[in-house]
């Protein structure tokens, strides 16, 4: 009988929890210059492995919230979140990732982008994301 720390079954139970009904996305990663005038652009996009998440919809009483989330150990803005994307301690997620959906029977065709990834992430990560349209 093997004896797990708290932090193995806690990722054991979210590893579990992600396997029920995974969902494979590859996200892209912005990656900005500066121009001349002191400015920043977008001149091109690191494109991420394939990564495990499961994809679930933003549902509490206000689907609008200006505040700060108090359910982090860090203050998350969060700002009009469509969905979550729960994934384990060890993604490679960050604010301002993007990822576009074509042809999916879970995921509205378009473009979504992370508007916030939760400072929590010890035990289990979660991630804000936003449609944008097609």
């Amino acid at each position: 009988m093997a004896a797990y720390t708290e932090q193995q079954a806690r990722d054991r139970l979210l590893a579990a929890f992600i396997d029920t009904a995974p969902l494979l996305i590859s996200l892209e990663r912005p990656v900005y210059t500066t121009t001349a005038a002191g400015g920043r652009v977008q001149s091109g996009t690191i494109v991420v492995d394939p990564q495990k998440f499961y994809f679930y919809p933003f549902k509490r009483r206000l689907t609008q919230e200006y505040i700060y989330n108090p359910q982090t150990f860090g203050e998350d803005k969060v700002i009009k979140i469509n969905y979550i994307l729960a994934f384990n301690h060890d993604a490679d997620i960050q604010e301002g990732d993007f990822f576009d959906v074509t042809g999916s029977d879970r995921l509205e065709d378009g473009h979504y982008t992370v508007e916030f990834v939760s400072a929590r992430r010890w035990d289990r990560g979660q991630a804000g994301i936003l449609f944008r349209g097609l």
